[in-house]
């Protein structure tokens, strides 16, 4: 018997569902940043998304950072 993945279902896009995160950063990184989602039309918060997911990927666990901005 298999676990239905948590992306589906309206749980899933519950804002209730979902926590923040405050991070700092310097200006100098704070400008490659912004330059990098312009340039891929892209948002802060997506490519930060790519960035959870990809380090999760990089230690052998599944993707699972969703973004609740987007359908």
């Amino acid at each position: 018997m298999g676990r239905k993945p948590k992306t589906t279902g309206p749980r899933a896009r519950d804002p209730e569902a979902f926590k923040s995160l405050f991070v700092r950063i310097n200006a100098e990184g704070w400008r490659a940043l912004k330059i990098l989602a312009v340039e891929n039309d892209a948002t802060l918060n997506a490519l930060a998304v790519e960035a959870f997911n990809d380090l999760l990927k990089k230690y052998g666990k599944r993707s699972a950072v969703e973004n609740p901005l987007l359908d």
